[in-house]
């Protein structure tokens, strides 16, 4: 039995949470849901959507500071990720 790791953001904890719930339901080996939390670099993301994006707001990352880490047998590994995006998620 193999497994893999999955690594995946998402906007709320709320989202991460229902996926971890369908991730545990899976027989996930072991899953964690997180801030991240880096301020090295504060105002950087806010003056790259400036000068990339100009008044948009179409940076896909912005936000994306939750984050689920989960270990998944490798037979169900396509199912987990399916699970994760129909939460929100982003691997």
């Amino acid at each position: 039995m193999a497994e893999k790791a999955i690594l995946a953001y998402f906007r709320s904890p709320e989202q991460a949470e229902g996926a971890a719930a369908k991730l545990r339901a899976l027989r996930a080996a072991e899953v964690t849901v997180d801030r991240f939390n880096n301020d090295i670099g504060q105002g950087l993301e806010s003056a790259m959507a400036d000068s990339m994006f100009g008044d948009s707001g179409d940076m896909d990352a912005v936000g994306l500071d939750i984050v689920l880490a989960a270990v998944i047998d490798d037979t169900v590994y396509e199912q987990a990720v399916r699970v994760i995006k129909s939460a929100g998620g982003s691997i």
